[in-house]
Protein backbone atom coordinates (compact mmCIF):
# COMPACT_ATOMS: atom_id res chain seq x y z
CA UNK A 1 0.00 0.00 0.00
CA UNK A 2 1.29 3.45 -0.85
CA UNK A 3 2.10 5.71 1.45
CA UNK A 4 -0.76 8.48 0.40
CA UNK A 5 -2.94 5.46 0.39
CA UNK A 6 -1.99 4.71 4.00
CA UNK A 7 -2.84 7.72 4.95
CA UNK A 8 -5.77 8.28 3.27
CA UNK A 9 -7.28 5.41 5.31
CA UNK A 10 -5.90 5.98 8.44
CA UNK A 11 -7.36 9.41 8.37
CA UNK A 12 -10.53 8.36 6.96
CA UNK A 13 -11.25 5.44 9.92
CA UNK A 14 -10.16 7.82 12.58
CA UNK A 15 -12.55 10.83 11.53
CA UNK A 16 -15.43 9.48 10.15
CA UNK A 17 -17.01 8.26 12.93
CA UNK A 18 -16.34 11.43 15.36
CA UNK A 19 -17.43 13.55 11.71
CA UNK A 20 -20.72 11.63 11.40
CA UNK A 21 -21.62 11.62 15.14
CA UNK A 22 -20.76 15.67 14.78
CA UNK A 23 -22.92 16.41 11.89
CA UNK A 24 -26.14 14.35 13.35
CA UNK A 25 -25.41 16.64 16.13
CA UNK A 26 -24.98 19.82 14.20
CA UNK A 27 -28.24 18.95 12.23
CA UNK A 28 -30.23 18.05 15.28
CA UNK A 29 -28.79 21.55 17.06
CA UNK A 30 -29.60 23.25 14.08
CA UNK A 31 -33.09 22.00 13.82
CA UNK A 32 -33.52 22.58 17.64
CA UNK A 33 -32.47 26.01 17.01
CA UNK A 34 -34.54 27.12 14.25
CA UNK A 35 -37.87 25.47 16.92
CA UNK A 36 -36.41 27.57 19.53
CA UNK A 37 -36.49 30.87 17.41
CA UNK A 38 -39.88 29.70 16.05
CA UNK A 39 -41.61 29.38 19.51
CA UNK A 40 -39.72 32.38 20.84
CA UNK A 41 -41.37 34.78 18.34
CA UNK A 42 -44.84 33.15 18.50
CA UNK A 43 -44.09 34.17 22.50
CA UNK A 44 -42.84 37.08 22.20
CA UNK A 45 -45.90 37.90 19.85
CA UNK A 46 -48.04 36.32 22.43
CA UNK A 47 -46.87 38.25 25.57
CA UNK A 48 -46.56 41.79 23.51
CA UNK A 49 -50.31 41.24 22.22
CA UNK A 50 -51.94 40.66 25.12
CA UNK A 51 -50.21 43.19 27.11
CA UNK A 52 -51.13 45.85 24.53
CA UNK A 53 -54.81 44.38 24.89
CA UNK A 54 -54.87 44.77 28.81
CA UNK A 55 -53.27 48.23 28.27
CA UNK A 56 -56.29 49.30 26.12
CA UNK A 57 -58.77 48.84 28.65
CA UNK A 58 -57.12 50.53 31.19
CA UNK A 59 -56.96 54.69 32.10
CA UNK A 60 -53.55 54.65 30.39
CA UNK A 61 -54.82 53.48 26.78
CA UNK A 62 -57.91 56.25 27.62
CA UNK A 63 -55.87 59.38 28.72
CA UNK A 64 -52.12 58.76 26.94
CA UNK A 65 -51.79 62.33 26.48
CA UNK A 66 -51.61 63.30 29.87
CA UNK A 67 -49.13 60.87 31.16
CA UNK A 68 -45.38 61.92 31.10
CA UNK A 69 -43.33 58.82 32.18
CA UNK A 70 -43.87 59.97 35.70
CA UNK A 71 -46.89 58.72 36.88
CA UNK A 72 -47.22 54.40 35.52
CA UNK A 73 -49.69 53.60 38.15
CA UNK A 74 -50.73 49.77 38.54
CA UNK A 75 -48.12 48.81 35.77
CA UNK A 76 -44.84 50.40 37.02
CA UNK A 77 -43.33 46.73 37.53
CA UNK A 78 -43.45 45.81 33.88
CA UNK A 79 -39.79 46.49 32.86
CA UNK A 80 -39.13 42.77 33.42
CA UNK A 81 -41.87 40.88 33.34
CA UNK A 82 -41.48 36.91 33.94
CA UNK A 83 -44.16 34.80 32.87
CA UNK A 84 -41.85 31.30 32.27
CA UNK A 85 -38.83 30.75 34.37
CA UNK A 86 -36.59 30.38 31.11
CA UNK A 87 -38.29 32.70 29.44
CA UNK A 88 -37.83 36.33 30.82
CA UNK A 89 -39.41 38.76 28.82
CA UNK A 90 -38.72 42.78 28.56
CA UNK A 91 -41.43 45.19 28.00
CA UNK A 92 -41.66 48.81 27.56
CA UNK A 93 -44.85 51.16 27.21
CA UNK A 94 -44.01 53.62 24.00
CA UNK A 95 -45.92 56.42 21.94
CA UNK A 96 -47.00 55.52 18.36
CA UNK A 97 -43.70 57.94 17.89
CA UNK A 98 -41.18 55.77 19.86
CA UNK A 99 -41.09 57.87 22.95
CA UNK A 100 -40.33 56.26 26.02
CA UNK A 101 -43.31 56.20 28.65
CA UNK A 102 -42.57 53.79 30.83
CA UNK A 103 -40.74 49.83 31.25
CA UNK A 104 -37.70 48.08 30.75
CA UNK A 105 -34.67 50.50 30.60
CA UNK A 106 -32.64 47.39 29.12
CA UNK A 107 -35.49 47.82 26.26
CA UNK A 108 -35.49 51.58 26.18
CA UNK A 109 -31.67 51.87 24.55
CA UNK A 110 -32.59 49.08 21.82
CA UNK A 111 -36.18 50.89 20.81
CA UNK A 112 -34.49 54.13 21.11
CA UNK A 113 -31.39 52.65 18.70
CA UNK A 114 -33.43 50.78 16.76
CA UNK A 115 -37.10 52.30 16.16
CA UNK A 116 -37.66 52.19 12.82
CA UNK A 117 -36.44 48.33 12.33
CA UNK A 118 -38.83 46.57 14.86
CA UNK A 119 -41.15 45.19 13.28
CA UNK A 120 -45.19 45.98 14.07
CA UNK A 121 -47.11 43.11 14.58
CA UNK A 122 -44.75 40.49 14.71
CA UNK A 123 -41.59 38.89 15.92
CA UNK A 124 -38.01 39.06 14.52
CA UNK A 125 -34.57 38.47 15.68
CA UNK A 126 -32.36 41.70 15.82
CA UNK A 127 -28.75 42.68 17.56
CA UNK A 128 -28.05 45.66 19.32
CA UNK A 129 -24.20 45.60 20.43
CA UNK A 130 -23.20 42.72 21.21
CA UNK A 131 -26.89 40.98 22.51
CA UNK A 132 -29.53 39.13 20.16
CA UNK A 133 -33.00 39.45 20.74
CA UNK A 134 -36.43 38.78 19.57
CA UNK A 135 -38.31 41.71 19.49
CA UNK A 136 -41.84 42.56 18.24
CA UNK A 137 -44.32 45.84 18.97
CA UNK A 138 -48.26 45.70 18.75
CA UNK A 139 -49.83 49.34 18.47
CA UNK A 140 -53.09 49.98 20.66
CA UNK A 141 -56.58 50.10 19.69
CA UNK A 142 -57.07 53.41 19.25
CA UNK A 143 -53.49 54.02 17.75
CA UNK A 144 -52.65 56.60 20.62
CA UNK A 145 -49.51 54.08 21.95
CA UNK A 146 -47.66 50.54 21.33
CA UNK A 147 -45.78 48.13 23.49
CA UNK A 148 -42.49 46.56 22.71
CA UNK A 149 -42.14 43.03 23.63
CA UNK A 150 -38.67 41.13 23.78
CA UNK A 151 -36.33 38.11 25.39
CA UNK A 152 -32.66 38.37 25.35
CA UNK A 153 -30.94 35.45 24.00
CA UNK A 154 -28.59 35.87 26.78
CA UNK A 155 -30.80 35.46 29.39
CA UNK A 156 -32.22 32.04 27.61
CA UNK A 157 -30.88 28.91 30.32
CA UNK A 158 -30.95 25.48 29.40
CA UNK A 159 -28.72 23.27 27.87
CA UNK A 160 -29.85 23.65 24.42
CA UNK A 161 -30.16 26.97 24.45
CA UNK A 162 -26.32 27.18 25.27
CA UNK A 163 -25.04 24.41 22.69
CA UNK A 164 -26.86 26.99 20.81
CA UNK A 165 -24.07 29.54 21.07
CA UNK A 166 -21.29 26.97 21.89
CA UNK A 167 -21.27 24.50 19.15
CA UNK A 168 -19.08 25.90 16.71
CA UNK A 169 -16.69 25.83 19.54
CA UNK A 170 -17.62 22.38 20.22
CA UNK A 171 -16.66 21.86 16.45
CA UNK A 172 -13.37 22.94 16.32
CA UNK A 173 -12.81 21.22 19.33
CA UNK A 174 -13.53 17.90 18.12
CA UNK A 175 -11.74 18.71 14.68
CA UNK A 176 -8.53 19.84 16.98
CA UNK A 177 -9.29 16.41 19.06
CA UNK A 178 -9.20 14.40 15.42
CA UNK A 179 -6.36 15.98 14.15
CA UNK A 180 -4.25 15.76 17.35
CA UNK A 181 -5.36 11.87 17.59
CA UNK A 182 -4.55 11.38 13.82
CA UNK A 183 -0.97 13.05 14.13
CA UNK A 184 -0.54 10.74 17.19
CA UNK A 185 -1.43 8.02 15.47
CA UNK A 186 0.62 8.35 12.64
CA UNK A 187 3.72 8.94 14.82
CA UNK A 188 3.51 6.50 17.07
CA UNK A 189 2.44 3.86 14.93
CA UNK A 190 2.28 4.05 11.04
CA UNK A 191 5.78 6.18 10.69
CA UNK A 192 7.76 3.66 12.77
CA UNK A 193 5.99 0.30 10.67
CA UNK A 194 6.58 2.17 7.58
CA UNK A 195 10.42 2.21 8.91
CA UNK A 196 9.86 -1.22 9.91
CA UNK A 197 8.70 -1.94 6.39
CA UNK A 198 11.90 -0.54 4.73
CA UNK A 199 13.99 -1.60 7.34
CA UNK A 200 12.80 -5.57 7.27
CA UNK A 201 12.72 -5.49 3.29
CA UNK A 202 16.22 -3.84 2.71
CA UNK A 203 17.39 -6.77 5.27
CA UNK A 204 19.51 -9.36 3.93
CA UNK A 205 18.30 -12.27 6.23
CA UNK A 206 20.92 -14.41 7.90
CA UNK A 207 24.03 -11.88 6.51
CA UNK A 208 22.48 -8.93 8.55
CA UNK A 209 20.86 -7.84 12.00
CA UNK A 210 18.83 -4.98 12.67
CA UNK A 211 19.69 -2.07 14.96
CA UNK A 212 18.16 -1.99 18.13
CA UNK A 213 17.30 1.52 18.09
CA UNK A 214 13.68 2.80 17.10
CA UNK A 215 13.72 6.40 17.35
CA UNK A 216 10.89 8.56 17.53
CA UNK A 217 8.11 8.21 19.79
CA UNK A 218 6.19 4.66 19.45
CA UNK A 219 3.71 2.89 20.81
CA UNK A 220 4.52 -0.13 23.46
CA UNK A 221 3.27 -2.80 20.77
CA UNK A 222 5.09 -1.33 17.70
CA UNK A 223 8.24 -1.24 20.11
CA UNK A 224 7.90 -4.77 21.52
CA UNK A 225 7.14 -5.73 17.46
CA UNK A 226 10.54 -4.25 16.47
CA UNK A 227 12.44 -5.89 19.45
CA UNK A 228 10.95 -9.22 18.03
CA UNK A 229 11.96 -8.35 14.73
CA UNK A 230 15.57 -7.71 15.94
CA UNK A 231 15.46 -10.91 17.58
CA UNK A 232 14.64 -13.09 14.88
CA UNK A 233 17.20 -11.33 12.67
CA UNK A 234 19.97 -12.12 15.17
CA UNK A 235 18.48 -15.81 15.18
CA UNK A 236 18.40 -15.95 11.14
CA UNK A 237 22.01 -14.83 11.45
CA UNK A 238 22.84 -17.25 13.92
CA UNK A 239 21.43 -19.99 12.09
CA UNK A 240 23.43 -18.86 8.76
CA UNK A 241 26.40 -19.07 10.34
CA UNK A 242 25.86 -22.25 12.23
CA UNK A 243 24.86 -23.69 9.00
CA UNK A 244 28.05 -22.17 7.13
CA UNK A 245 30.10 -23.55 10.12
CA UNK A 246 28.50 -27.32 10.00
CA UNK A 247 29.14 -27.36 5.64
CA UNK A 248 32.12 -26.32 6.20
CA UNK A 249 32.58 -29.07 8.91
CA UNK A 250 31.27 -31.78 7.30
CA UNK A 251 33.21 -31.21 4.10
CA UNK A 252 36.12 -30.90 6.50
CA UNK A 253 34.99 -34.49 7.92
CA UNK A 254 34.93 -35.73 4.56
CA UNK A 255 38.18 -34.77 3.11
CA UNK A 256 39.78 -35.83 6.58
CA UNK A 257 37.78 -39.19 6.27
CA UNK A 258 38.55 -39.60 2.63
CA UNK A 259 42.55 -38.65 3.65
CA UNK A 260 42.31 -41.07 6.78
CA UNK A 261 40.91 -43.88 4.45
CA UNK A 262 43.51 -43.53 1.47
CA UNK A 263 46.56 -43.12 4.09
CA UNK A 264 45.33 -46.56 5.63
CA UNK A 265 44.97 -47.99 2.45
CA UNK A 266 48.04 -46.60 1.32
CA UNK A 267 50.30 -48.05 4.20
CA UNK A 268 48.66 -51.00 4.62
CA UNK A 269 47.22 -52.80 1.75
CA UNK A 270 48.90 -50.66 -1.16
CA UNK A 271 52.03 -51.88 0.25
CA UNK A 272 50.95 -55.08 0.62
CA UNK A 273 50.30 -55.16 -3.14
CA UNK A 274 53.48 -54.18 -3.73
CA UNK A 275 55.27 -56.84 -1.98
CA UNK A 276 52.88 -59.26 -3.39
CA UNK A 277 53.81 -58.09 -6.71
CA UNK A 278 57.31 -58.05 -5.96
CA UNK A 279 57.22 -61.82 -4.54
CA UNK A 280 55.87 -63.29 -8.16
CA UNK A 281 58.28 -61.34 -9.97
CA UNK A 282 61.00 -63.04 -7.77
CA UNK A 283 59.41 -66.32 -8.26
CA UNK A 284 59.37 -66.16 -11.91
CA UNK A 285 63.02 -64.99 -12.03
CA UNK A 286 63.79 -67.51 -9.54
CA UNK A 287 66.72 -69.27 -12.04
CA UNK A 288 64.85 -72.19 -12.44
CA UNK A 289 65.03 -73.95 -9.18
CA UNK A 290 62.04 -74.94 -8.01
CA UNK A 291 62.31 -74.41 -4.63
CA UNK A 292 63.29 -70.69 -4.78
CA UNK A 293 59.75 -70.22 -6.78
CA UNK A 294 57.27 -72.18 -4.13
CA UNK A 295 59.42 -70.32 -1.16
CA UNK A 296 58.52 -67.18 -3.26
CA UNK A 297 55.28 -68.08 -3.41
CA UNK A 298 54.63 -69.13 0.00
CA UNK A 299 55.24 -65.42 0.84
CA UNK A 300 53.16 -64.33 -1.48
CA UNK A 301 50.30 -66.37 -0.04
CA UNK A 302 51.12 -64.80 3.11
CA UNK A 303 51.17 -61.30 2.15
CA UNK A 304 47.57 -61.73 0.40
CA UNK A 305 46.22 -62.89 3.31
CA UNK A 306 47.18 -59.99 5.56
CA UNK A 307 45.99 -57.49 2.80
CA UNK A 308 43.17 -59.48 2.54
CA UNK A 309 42.78 -59.05 6.55
CA UNK A 310 43.34 -55.22 6.72
CA UNK A 311 41.14 -54.74 3.40
CA UNK A 312 37.87 -56.38 5.76
CA UNK A 313 38.91 -54.52 8.61
CA UNK A 314 38.50 -51.57 6.51
CA UNK A 315 35.42 -52.64 5.29
CA UNK A 316 34.28 -53.34 8.77
CA UNK A 317 34.91 -49.61 10.14
CA UNK A 318 32.99 -48.19 7.35
CA UNK A 319 30.33 -50.53 7.53
CA UNK A 320 30.17 -52.57 10.87
CA UNK A 321 27.98 -56.00 9.58
CA UNK A 322 27.78 -56.20 13.35
CA UNK A 323 24.87 -54.08 13.17
CA UNK A 324 22.34 -55.91 12.11
CA UNK A 325 22.75 -58.69 15.00
CA UNK A 326 21.41 -56.14 17.62
CA UNK A 327 23.14 -53.06 19.54
CA UNK A 328 24.38 -55.24 22.24
CA UNK A 329 26.10 -57.82 19.75
CA UNK A 330 27.53 -54.49 17.80
CA UNK A 331 28.80 -52.83 20.94
CA UNK A 332 30.40 -56.22 22.39
CA UNK A 333 32.26 -56.54 19.00
CA UNK A 334 33.04 -52.62 18.85
CA UNK A 335 34.21 -52.37 22.72
CA UNK A 336 36.42 -55.61 22.37
CA UNK A 337 38.09 -54.16 19.33
CA UNK A 338 38.51 -51.04 20.63
CA UNK A 339 39.81 -52.21 24.11
CA UNK A 340 42.64 -54.27 21.74
CA UNK A 341 43.25 -51.31 19.41
CA UNK A 342 44.09 -48.83 22.52
CA UNK A 343 44.83 -51.16 25.34
CA UNK A 344 42.36 -49.65 27.54
CA UNK A 345 40.04 -51.97 29.70
CA UNK A 346 36.03 -51.23 28.56
CA UNK A 347 33.41 -51.80 30.71
CA UNK A 348 29.93 -52.68 29.07
CA UNK A 349 26.72 -52.86 30.51
CA UNK A 350 23.68 -52.97 28.79
CA UNK A 351 19.62 -53.47 29.14
CA UNK A 352 19.28 -56.80 27.44
CA UNK A 353 15.75 -56.03 27.10
CA UNK A 354 15.76 -52.81 25.07
CA UNK A 355 14.18 -53.28 21.44
CA UNK A 356 15.70 -50.19 19.81
CA UNK A 357 15.33 -49.46 16.16
CA UNK A 358 17.66 -49.53 13.44
CA UNK A 359 18.28 -45.70 13.49
CA UNK A 360 18.95 -45.02 17.24
CA UNK A 361 21.44 -48.34 17.12
CA UNK A 362 23.29 -47.24 14.86
CA UNK A 363 23.31 -43.55 16.59
CA UNK A 364 24.23 -45.03 20.26
CA UNK A 365 26.86 -47.46 18.00
CA UNK A 366 28.55 -44.19 16.56
CA UNK A 367 28.30 -42.18 19.87
CA UNK A 368 29.78 -44.51 21.63
CA UNK A 369 32.81 -45.48 18.99
CA UNK A 370 33.52 -41.26 19.07
CA UNK A 371 33.52 -41.12 22.81
CA UNK A 372 35.80 -44.01 23.52
CA UNK A 373 38.37 -42.77 20.57
CA UNK A 374 38.20 -39.09 22.34
CA UNK A 375 38.30 -40.93 25.83
CA UNK A 376 41.49 -42.57 24.88
CA UNK A 377 43.33 -39.87 22.56
CA UNK A 378 42.37 -36.68 24.15
CA UNK A 379 41.76 -37.87 27.57
CA UNK A 380 44.19 -40.64 27.63
CA UNK A 381 42.06 -42.67 30.12
CA UNK A 382 42.53 -46.18 31.07
CA UNK A 383 39.39 -47.29 32.06
CA UNK A 384 35.79 -46.57 30.37
CA UNK A 385 32.23 -47.42 31.28
CA UNK A 386 29.40 -47.79 28.83
CA UNK A 387 25.89 -47.97 30.42
CA UNK A 388 22.65 -48.56 28.07
CA UNK A 389 19.73 -48.51 30.32
CA UNK A 390 15.80 -46.73 30.70
CA UNK A 391 15.77 -43.76 33.19
CA UNK A 392 12.83 -43.13 35.29
CA UNK A 393 11.56 -41.02 32.46
CA UNK A 394 10.53 -44.16 31.20
CA UNK A 395 13.20 -42.80 28.34
CA UNK A 396 16.73 -44.35 26.99
CA UNK A 397 19.83 -43.24 28.70
CA UNK A 398 23.33 -43.86 27.35
CA UNK A 399 26.35 -43.07 29.36
CA UNK A 400 30.43 -42.98 28.57
CA UNK A 401 32.47 -42.32 31.57
CA UNK A 402 36.46 -42.50 31.60
CA UNK A 403 38.89 -41.62 34.19
CA UNK A 404 41.15 -39.15 31.84
CA UNK A 405 42.15 -35.68 32.53
CA UNK A 406 39.36 -34.54 31.19
CA UNK A 407 38.44 -31.27 29.80
CA UNK A 408 36.83 -27.29 30.72
CA UNK A 409 33.70 -27.26 29.05
CA UNK A 410 30.33 -25.43 30.82
CA UNK A 411 27.17 -27.47 30.74
CA UNK A 412 25.25 -27.33 28.22
CA UNK A 413 27.73 -24.86 25.70
CA UNK A 414 27.84 -26.56 22.70
CA UNK A 415 27.26 -24.10 20.24
CA UNK A 416 31.10 -23.31 19.60
CA UNK A 417 32.24 -27.10 20.36
CA UNK A 418 32.66 -26.78 16.68
CA UNK A 419 35.17 -23.85 16.09
CA UNK A 420 36.91 -25.07 19.05
CA UNK A 421 38.15 -27.99 17.04
CA UNK A 422 36.07 -31.27 18.93
CA UNK A 423 33.89 -32.23 15.94
CA UNK A 424 34.36 -35.40 17.44
CA UNK A 425 31.56 -33.72 20.46
CA UNK A 426 29.79 -31.72 17.74
CA UNK A 427 29.10 -35.16 15.89
CA UNK A 428 28.08 -36.48 19.05
CA UNK A 429 25.59 -33.93 19.54
CA UNK A 430 23.87 -33.81 16.10
CA UNK A 431 23.61 -37.70 16.02
CA UNK A 432 21.32 -37.85 19.30
CA UNK A 433 19.56 -34.67 17.78
CA UNK A 434 18.98 -36.54 14.82
CA UNK A 435 16.84 -39.57 16.56
CA UNK A 436 14.81 -36.73 18.68
CA UNK A 437 17.56 -37.12 21.57
CA UNK A 438 19.85 -35.03 23.17
CA UNK A 439 23.32 -35.17 24.41
CA UNK A 440 24.86 -33.63 27.64
CA UNK A 441 28.81 -32.90 28.05
CA UNK A 442 29.78 -33.18 32.37
CA UNK A 443 33.98 -33.27 32.54
CA UNK A 444 36.24 -31.19 34.55
CA UNK A 445 40.06 -30.98 34.64
CA UNK A 446 41.93 -33.66 36.44
CA UNK A 447 38.23 -35.58 37.12
CA UNK A 448 37.51 -36.91 34.40
CA UNK A 449 34.68 -37.02 31.03
CA UNK A 450 30.89 -38.06 31.18
CA UNK A 451 29.10 -38.14 27.97
CA UNK A 452 25.18 -39.10 28.23
CA UNK A 453 22.70 -38.80 25.50
CA UNK A 454 19.21 -38.74 26.41
CA UNK A 455 16.19 -40.25 24.21
CA UNK A 456 12.97 -39.40 24.96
Amino acid sequence: MKFRDRLFYIVLSVLLPPIGILLFTMADIINSQRNIETFTRLYVEHVTENFVRQLSGSSLGQNIGVYDGQDIGAYSDIGYLVTFRRFPTYLAVLTDTGDFIYGSEKLRKVVEEMWSQIPLGYADEMTSGNERFTIARYPSSDGTFCVAGAISWMDMTGTTATSLFFWPFLIMLISLWGVLSVTNLWRAVVLPIDRMEKKVSSLRWGLEELDGNMPGPVALEVGRMYETLVRVSRDARKTILANRRYMNDLVTAQEDERTKISRDIHDGPLQDVTALIQRIRLARTAGGSEEDAKMELELAEKIAIVTVKEMRALCDFLNPPWLELGLSQALTELTERQSRQYGVRIFLGIDETLELPDAVTLAFFRVVQEAVTNSVRHGEARNIWIDIKKNDDDGIELTVQDDGHGFEIKEGDTADLRSEGHRGLSNMEERMTLIGGRLKIISYKGEGSCIRGLLP
